[in-house]
């Protein structure tokens, strides 16, 4: 069974050799890597060109700039093997990743794997899909499109990672989607597709063994500032809710993507805009159970962090320190080696995902903090 593995390509030339390397350590025997240049303005296509030249599994394919639908669409186009996977140029993978995934998929249509995700400057964690591993069909298939993108149960989003680069797909059934997908669109375009391709395909298998290593980037466009958001956001729900609204599931569909477009204009409007800190609409409400009278240091400035912040100093809260481990130091917001300075009772974790809970306490506990000392809450949802 051939293997092609897809690296769409846009002036990534600092983080390139290394995905580039990982990607020829593959030990998948049968496999080919084409590299979709998308206009590079940088040292790209140099890189690209010598990797081609040395390797002959490797084709490199250079086109006038389309955006990321575009190249990955492209790659999809030119691929000759029965399944084909993405990899984003600046990540990189383990080299026994394509092999693994061939071997596991089977006779399913989509095969999974886990992520080590860097949130932030030598902050990894392991995102796996919320699942049990094992092969979903009839109707554990539609169970999983059920709840794949919001779980009123657990009131949990995104239960299946939405990323489109740490799984395998059929050949036939991408190009079959890409052929639907409107390429204008600069939001969630992993999710775009993923979702349009579970729709009409077959049985998905989950396994939460992780090889795909995420780079974070500050100065990526999904970390950057987009006037145009919203405006985003709705090509992103228009191009999924077509497929969704045809579905025989299309209630529960429906459902679960109007409250993913909640949660995303939100995000959109209290960091992703450039709007004056002082518009903000809460996300996450603070359980305040048992902080009264204490002397409060609150870890985390994501958005549950910043949503706790207002709510407490709003509340006549004590909070004696602001720390996130991503912090500059320019504001009031600090490093976590401060907490060591200050007195505290407990240190509050403003944390929205639970996976990350771990690690943020084992990392806290390697500066001397105690464990009685830290708290954690699963955040409640204001949406």
């Amino acid at each position: 069974m051939k293997l092609s593995i897809i690296v769409p390509i846009y002036n990534t030339e600092l983080y390139l050799t290394a995905c580039l390397n990982s990607l020829t350590a593959q030990t998948c025997p049968d496999m080919e890597i084409l590299l979709i240049d998308d206009g590079s303005t940088d040292g790209s296509a140099q890189i690209c060109q010598e990797f081609a030249g040395k390797d002959k599994r490797i084709t490199y394919i250079r086109q006038e700039n389309k955006g990321l639908i575009g190249a990955r669409r492209t790659g999809a186009e030119h691929a000759t093997g029965e399944f084909l996977m993405y990899v984003d140029s600046d990540d990189w993978i383990d080299c026994g990743m394509a092999e693994f995934l061939v071997r596991k998929i089977g006779d399913a249509d989509m095969a999974t794997t886990g992520v080590h995700y860097e949130t932030g400057p030598g902050m990894v964690v392991e995102y796996l899909d919320r699942y049990p591993e094992g092969e979903y069909k009839g109707a554990d298939k539609e169970c999983l499109l059920k709840t794949m993108l919001y779980d009123t149960e657990s009131d949990s989003l995104q239960r299946l990672t939405p990323w489109i680069w740490n799984k395998l797909y059929r050949t036939e059934i991408v190009r079959q989607v890409y052929r639907n997908l409107e390429a204008d669109n600069d939001f969630a375009e992993d999710a775009a597709f993923l979702y349009n391709y579970l729709i009409v395909s077959g049985s998905v298998r989950i396994c939460h063994k992780c090889f795909y290593h995420y780079r974070y980037r500050t100065d990526s466009m999904f970390h950057g500032g987009n006037p145009h958001m919203l405006s985003d956001i709705n090509k992103a729900y228009l191009a999924v809710a077509s497929g969704f609204e045809k579905h025989p599931l299309r209630d529960s569909l429906m459902a679960q993507l109007q409250r993913w477009v909640s949660v995303a204009a939100v995000m959109a409007v209290n960091g992703r805009m450039g709007f004056a800190s002082e518009i903000q609409i809460p996300e996450f409400m603070l359980d305040t159970d048992g902080l009264k009278g204490k002397r409060i240091v609150l870890y985390g400035a994501g958005k549950a962090g910043r949503d706790y912040f207002r709510q407490l100093t709003k509340m006549g809260y004590n909070v004696v320190l602001w720390v996130d481990s991503n912090s500059l130091e320019t504001g009031i917001v600090k490093k976590p080696h401060t907490i060591l300075e200050t007195d505290y009772d407990i240190i509050l974790l403003a944390v929205s995902r639970p996976e990350y809970v771990e690690s943020i306490k084992q990392s806290l506990r390697g500066i001397g903090v105690g464990e009685d000392k830290l708290v954690w809450k699963e955040p409640v949802r204001a949406l």
